[in-house]
């Protein structure tokens, strides 16, 4: 079912990534009188969803089931990556959605779409600010404020790339670039932007890079793949050396290279891409990647990546077969035991 297909006023929460919650927000900017942003009045709920680990799908049922709890009177649905995943049952009282997107629409009310809590940090505060990421000491960015209170400029959806555990292609649908051209008023008008795709290509890095240089205007990237910054490096290294590089981040997902093989993810591209952060860290760039932890029997050390980077996200491998009993199980070793990574500081 698609969004226009829904009589009345909606209200939208998101439980998943900015680039769902910048889809949404692209379309809810759109039609911004169909939009409330309280539940009360509203008489479609809809649950923008994640599906990269059984924790998020838990989140997502927890987050939609509290709703129902509240306003039982209301229409349900989940929309975002978990709709896409047809072998996992949802809710009765909810259906599935197509995720709400407009192209190349402004988002001048980010508002429009409430942004769920991280689930993974325990006691987060919204009212917690992002601490200032230039200084010369070396600065902590609280957990789960990564990205959450900067401009989403969107630029592109979904991968073209093959890693045996991701389900990208089929939860986000058919990879799609939008022109940078068409967005350059939108990056000139709004402060603290963040150029938001499920993977961005090097030709929309070395472009967004010269636009921020000839605007003279300050940038962050993330979900950058290893493939792409290394075809990247004099680019981000000239945009880093004029210090209009903010954050920059990359997902290695380990740094064990018989398990970067079994991942089919490219072993010299990562390992190169690391030895680069070092480069970018010492030209003051806040350096953010992603891990999977608990990789089927590999041994893992992530003790180097923890000293390194500013920012280290976390996820626990899935085998992709929703079971709630095990994933509350999870969920209680993983989050509510306060989980230390091995190498993690």
């Amino acid at each position: 079912m698609k969004i226009e297909a829904l009589d009345g006023k909606i209200y939208m929460t998101c439980a998943a990534c900015m680039s769902v919650r910048a889809d949404a927000l692209s379309w809810a900017n759109m039609y911004k009188n169909r939009i409330v942003k309280n539940p009360t009045e509203a008489d479609n709920i809809i649950v923008l969803s994640c599906q990269v680990t059984d924790l998020a799908v838990l989140n997502d049922f927890r987050v939609i089931e509290d709703l129902y709890q509240k306003f039982p009177d209301k229409k349900y649905f989940i929309s975002g990556c978990l709709a896409k995943r047809l072998d996992i049952e949802i809710p009765k009282f909810a259906q599935r959605l197509e995720i709400p997107v407009a192209n190349y629409q402004e988002i001048k009310d980010l508002s429009l779409v409430k942004f769920e809590k991280p689930f993974w940090v325990q006691d987060f505060k919204e009212s917690d600010s992002e601490l200032e990421l230039k200084s010369k000491l070396k600065s902590e960015k609280k957990n789960g404020h990564l990205f959450r209170e900067m401009y989403p400029l969107r630029i592109g959806k979904s991968c073209p790339f093959n890693c045996s555990y991701c389900t990208i292609k089929m939860t986000r649908g058919k990879f799609e670039q939008y022109l940078a051209n068409k967005l350059e008023k939108e990056f000139v008008k709004y402060d603290n932007v963040l150029l938001v795709a499920d993977s961005p290509m090097p030709d929309q890095i070395k472009q967004w890079c010269s636009i921020a240089i000839k605007n003279n205007k300050e940038i962050s990237i993330r979900n950058v793949e290893p493939s792409v910054v290394v075809k990247c490096v004099n680019e981000l290294l000239e945009l880093a050396d004029i210090g209009l590089l903010k954050i920059f981040h990359s997902p290695i997902q380990s740094n064990n290279i018989d398990v970067l093989k079994d991942m089919n993810r490219p072993v010299d591209d990562t390992l190169k891409t690391i030895e680069f952060m070092k480069k970018l860290k010492s030209r003051n760039v806040f350096i953010a990647t992603n891990i999977i932890i608990d990789y089927k029997d590999f041994p893992e050390d992530f003790s180097k990546i923890y000293d390194l980077y500013d920012y280290v996200s976390w996820n626990p491998l899935w085998d992709g077969k929703w079971d709630r009993l095990k994933a509350e199980k999870r969920f209680e070793k993983y989050i509510l035991n306060n989980y230390v990574v091995r190498g993690a500081k």
